[in-house]
């Protein structure tokens, strides 16, 4: 385990075919406890070298510890991960594979598949480029996991949770194209899906950074109006309405914009549910054509394969409903930063008519400041609102898809698992 590597091996790459699918389970310490006969095979390794064995027996030193530790700080919350990986095989010579890890009894599940999607080869050289900032700064796992993200945002990804989502879908995309198979529909869809969403809570951003400009429009309207002495009275009045009305639309915009943000989560958690529970689904068929091994109680395993597979299409059954509860709460909290557009509305017609009264040209400034804040805020709602209405659209559809056929495939899956747990 280890000796050292032979220099002619160390570029080279172990191939594997884009059709198969391996994969690895452990216990909570990370040690392998099972696989399949494409996991032994691409490692090297004998199942006695691997059983029992700490994971990272495959790890290999390209991967940025940053993956590792985003990795495992998921995965020991409950939560599926999926990341590029570059695993060493006993020989020296080097694997890639997108891995879906998930958490099971006592335990976690890797399942891995070939990459070939549209991210990889920028992630090849971003994993190139952390690896070397680790070494030269000394970073601790968790710093270069913030290097990461941040890396991730510029690249225009949200989190981590959005990216995964990402590659997921364009790897499970990819492998159906290279294999000339009919690409799922509903994976179009979540990628429209995602794109709406990032356009909506970009324009959510917009909304609270134009707030931002003007918050302090109502204090300098009451410090004008105060100068005035009794003649700004009654724009003192409306300036301190405006002001009870700015702190109601201030914790609008923080309700609608944390609605925004749990609409974009749901969606990049729809989507890696809705991909991984179809690579799960494709990894028990594999599993089910495999000879059974010494070592390996193949029995069991398709056991777990089979309940983690109904688990995660439950799961994504779900996420579905919740995406549109959350585009219908969303849609409330719009209706209330309206409702909230319409009494600054009228506010400043008020100020604007007591300012022309007042001939005093700042007020009369400040006052067309709102105008313009209104105007935004307007105009912005109602962009959100048709990208609600299009997001609700590909939702309902993808619903269609998946609850249309849920009814069989769960009876399937559920029918399946029953069968292997009859004792014999």
């Amino acid at each position: 385990m280890t000796d050292e590597v032979p220099a002619n091996l160390i570029d080279q790459e172990v191939g594997f075919d884009i059709a198969e699918l391996f994969f690895s389970r452990t216990d909570k310490r990370g040690k392998i406890l099972s696989g399949n006969n494409v996991f032994q095979r691409v490692s090297g390794f004998s199942w006695s070298e691997l059983l029992g064995k700490p994971h990272n027996i495959i790890r290999h030193p390209h991967v940025p510890r940053a993956v590792f530790w985003l990795l495992w700080d998921q995965i020991r919350k409950g939560n599926p991960i999926g990341a590029y990986v570059k695993n060493k095989a006993k020989d020296g010579r080097y694997y890639w594979v997108y891995a879906i890890v998930t958490p099971v009894e006592d335990g976690y599940l890797s399942i891995r598949l070939k990459p070939g999607g549209p991210l990889f080869k920028a992630v090849e050289a971003e994993y190139a480029a952390l690896v070397k900032a680790e070494a030269e700064q000394q970073l601790s796992p968790e710093q270069s996991a913030r290097i990461l993200l941040a890396r991730l945002d510029e690249l225009g990804f949200e989190n981590y949770r959005s990216f995964m989502a990402s590659a997921l879908l364009s790897e499970v995309t990819a492998r159906d194209k290279a294999l000339e198979r009919r690409v799922d529909p509903a994976f179009a869809l979540f990628d429209d899906l995602k794109s709406l969403s990032g356009k909506m809570l970009g324009a959510a951003t917009a909304i609270s950074e134009a707030f931002l400009g003007y918050q302090f429009v109502p204090l300098n309207l009451i410090i004008q109006a105060s100068r005035l002495g009794d003649t700004g009275a009654a724009m003192s009045t409306i300036s301190n309405n405006y002001s009870m009305l700015s702190g109601e639309i201030h914790a609008g915009l923080e309700a609608f914009f944390s609605s925004a943000r749990e609409v974009d989560d749901a969606i990049n958690d729809g989507a890696f549910l809705i991909a991984t529970s179809r690579i799960q689904n494709e990894t028990v068929t594999v599993f089910r054509q495999e000879t059974a091994e010494s070592g390996n109680d193949h029995s069991a395993e398709l056991t777990q394969l089979v309940d983690q597979e109904a688990e995660y299409f439950s799961r994504a059954l779900d996420n579905l409903t919740d995406i549109q509860g959350r585009l219908n709460a969303l849609l409330q909290e719009t209706a209330n930063l309206k409702r909230l557009i319409a009494g600054l509305g009228a506010i400043r017609i008020m100020g604007k008519v007591e300012a022309g009264h007042l001939g005093t040209e700042v007020l009369g400034d400040m006052i067309a400041n709102l105008e313009a804040f209104q105007t935004t805020l307007g105009g912005s709602l109602a962009g959100i609102l048709s990208l609600n209405q299009l997001l609700q659209r590909n939702v309902t559809s993808i619903v269609g898809m998946y609850f249309s056929s849920s009814g069989r495939q769960t009876a399937d899956t559920a029918s399946e698992a029953a069968r292997l747990k009859i004792p014999a």
